[in-house]
């Protein structure tokens, strides 16, 4: 099936993303025993199936802990901020797992590239099970970040009261966090417009490869002119995805790292930490934010 026909929220299966678990309480006012709405962490294979002059390949790629929901989303965003994919390029086709001796199909997930394509998966670590705060997966050098991100002739400009406002618009976009307070969110914006999509996840780094996936079916990679918020701190494995997938700028509701700093810098992107209504600080780009 064709990534760009494909309507991933209404026909993608998935398993539930919260599930209702006992508790005990010590809280004043509130019964000892109850039932708390939970966030679902389950591990989630992503492979890579291609065909080329060797012949017929499918490498296991990664394995991550993950929410599940949106599993296409977070496998096509993997693949691009690992530079499998270039940002504006969908697979061939995706689907879960078929092969009958599989525990849970809904648990793997299979991308076809198009015919002729060659990855080069050397540089993408594959040991080990990786974890829902795993973002770089091995991969270190900045040097090779700031070579995959796509070059933008046109920068555009963005006011700073409204970017302030980003944290704000994403929180009231978070239903899986209103009712477990267990997860992370990315969502993107076109300056001064409404919210284009936000997904969450207990991983920060796979809610912005979910929203990175969710762009790619929508024909929107790169995602130049756009803005990612972010729900937690600015890493360098989110500014790393940011900037690989287009992004104008990332805003996040915490502190950037030193490196993350330098790496925005590097690309060329605006990065905020700190955002809220009281104003946000301005790490990166300010310039274009008229600072």
């Amino acid at each position: 099936m064709d990534m760009a026909q494909h309507d991933q929220e209404s026909a993608q299966p998935t398993h539930r993303p919260s599930k209702r678990l006992p508790v005990r309480r010590t809280r004043p006012g509130r019964s000892p025993r109850g039932l708390d709405e939970v966030a679902v962490e389950e591990p989630l294979e992503i492979r890579l199936r291609w065909v080329d002059d060797d012949g017929s390949h499918d490498e296991l790629i990664t394995t991550t802990m993950r929410t599940p929901g949106d599993d296409f989303d977070l496998a096509v965003g993997f693949l691009v901020a690992e530079g499998l994919l270039s940002p504006g390029d969908v697979p061939a086709g995706i689907s879960h797992c078929t092969e009958g001796d599989v525990e849970d199909p809904l648990n793997v997930v299979t991308a076809t590239l198009r015919n002729g394509s060659k990855p080069d998966i050397s540089s993408v670590a594959r040991v080990g099970l990786g974890t829902s705060a795993c973002g770089i997966c091995g991969r270190t050098r900045m040097e090779d970040v700031i070579a995959r991100v796509p070059q933008v002739s046109e920068k555009q400009d963005f006011d700073p009261a409204w970017l302030a406002t980003l944290p704000e618009q994403l929180r009231a976009a978070q239903s899986l966090f209103e009712s477990t307070g267990g997860v992370h969110a990315a969502g993107a914006w076109p300056a001064g417009a409404q919210v284009i999509t936000v997904r969450e996840d207990v991983g920060r780094h796979n809610a912005l490869d979910k929203l990175i996936g969710s762009l790619a079916s929508r024909d929107q990679l790169p995602a130049t002119g756009l803005v990612c918020a972010v729900s937690g701190r600015a890493s360098f494995e989110l500014v790393q995805k940011a900037a690989v997938a287009g992004f104008d700028a990332l805003i996040a509701v915490g502190a950037p790292s030193s490196l993350a700093v330098e790496t925005a810098r590097g690309a060329g992107m605006i990065l905020c930490g700190f955002a809220g209504t009281a104003g946000l600080n301005c790490y990166s780009g300010a310039s274009r934010l008229g600072l």
